[in-house]
């Protein structure tokens, strides 16, 4: 393995993040990772594999990726997951999961992601976090070269791609000086307490947002939810809708943008504009869930992306004029096959993916069923 300097900065990301254009924002957003990496490493986390070979890279710690590396491990299979920030995913900031089968009363995305945690470290899946991956295709019949983020190539016999998605971020005046002092990106169970009296406002309309919303109504005294469409029910399970209507301290906004912040040292206010006004509001604490984006502009060229930058797999490879310029072997691609054979794509990075934590739970098993597939045609 190769030890280089920590600092030497690649070219082509694997899990570049989203809105990065440019050469400016291109060198900030490496910099930025190989700090995080570095960071990460004096601290006395793991950043570097302790083995020459793998049979699984899987690179996520989301739902899928876990899901991913604990069925890999436990059927056999030497599996290093590589996780930019810390196990989990989006869903691990989620406040309540309560259409998740199996748990009548529900359970916190935290919850979810260490009990995860726990079992892949118990079938032996080596976790390395704060480390980014980094690629280029090889040569034609070859493998790709991957590259973390701690200067060390990775050798692997397949791959599967989980990294999810990054929170959309919200622009304006203001709103990107409150980050942590009032504002936050996903929800944070842990601040409800915190928050008891005070006024919070959830920017967001999915199932993230309403739990987020309903999690520290428990305590604040007024609660109000922004939401871009015309209603809820365009994003946002029955069930969540009728628990808001419910809630007396729960206010509904819609056709409605959030488009400035002020405060002193902590958020004071916002300013809320809709069809017919702009009006500044008091708060005292932001959550913003709006969606998210793919980390994939450091791909594009190599593994076929839809309009929006989401991996396609499997049949939708072969659609298109083209389709014989993203698929380059005899046989058809499996479900969840990438463009590159043998990486696999699971969870809310796949295009035409179903965002729910159980449909990526289902889609990271299904990839090491489609795995064993590959690695037994190589080996043939």
């Amino acid at each position: 393995m190769d030890h280089g300097t920590l600092l030497e900065a690649p070219e082509d990301f694997l899990q570049l993040g989203p809105g990065i254009s440019g050469d400016t924002q291109l060198h900030a957003a490496i910099a930025t990772m190989y700090w995080r990496t570095e960071l990460a490493t004096r601290a006395g986390l793991p950043t570097r594999p302790s083995c020459d070979q793998y049979d699984l890279l899987v690179l996520g710690g989301g739902p899928a990726g876990l899901t991913a590396a604990v069925y890999a491990a436990s059927e056999g299979l030497r599996t290093l997951l590589v996780e930019r920030e810390a196990p989990g995913g989006q869903a691990g900031t989620s406040s309540l999961i309560e259409n998740y089968l199996g748990f009548p009363q529900g359970l916190s995305g935290a919850e979810l992601a260490d009990r995860a945690l726990a079992q892949a470290k118990r079938f032996g899946v080596e976790i390395l976090s704060g480390v980014f991956a980094h690629g280029r295709p090889g040569a034609k019949g070859e493998r790709p070269r991957i590259m973390l983020s701690s200067n060390v190539d990775v050798h692997t016999r397949s791959t599967v791609i989980a990294m999810g998605i990054a929170w959309r971020i919200l622009t304006g005046p203001g709103l990107d000086t409150f980050v942590g002092r009032g504002i936050t990106y996903g929800s944070s169970p842990g601040e409800a307490a915190a928050l008891a009296g005070k006024t919070v406002m959830v920017v967001g309309a999915g199932n993230s947002a309403g739990q987020a919303a309903l999690h520290p109504a428990r305590v604040a005294a007024r609660v109000t939810i922004v939401a871009r469409a015309d209603k809820l029910a365009k994003s946002m399970s029955h069930y969540l809708i009728e628990r808001i209507k419910g809630a007396s301290n729960v206010d509904v906004i819609t056709n409605a943008n959030v488009i400035a912040a002020d405060g002193d040292m902590r958020l004071g206010a916002v300013v809320v504009r809709t069809r017919d006004e702009e009006r500044r509001m008091p708060i005292d604490a932001l959550f913003i869930l709006i969606g998210g984006e793919p980390f994939t502009q450091g791909v594009e060229g190599w593994l076929r992306r839809d309009e929006h930058g989401y991996l396609m797999t499997g049949a939708d490879l072969l659609t298109g004029a083209d389709r014989r310029r993203w698929w380059p072997l005899e046989r058809d691609p499996m479900p969840l096959e990438s463009s590159e054979p043998g990486a696999f794509v699971a969870g809310d990075l796949r295009h035409g993916s179903v965002k729910r934590v159980a449909s990526a739970v289902g889609e990271g098993a299904m990839a090491i069923h489609l795995v064993h597939r590959h690695l037994a045609t190589r080996d043939q």
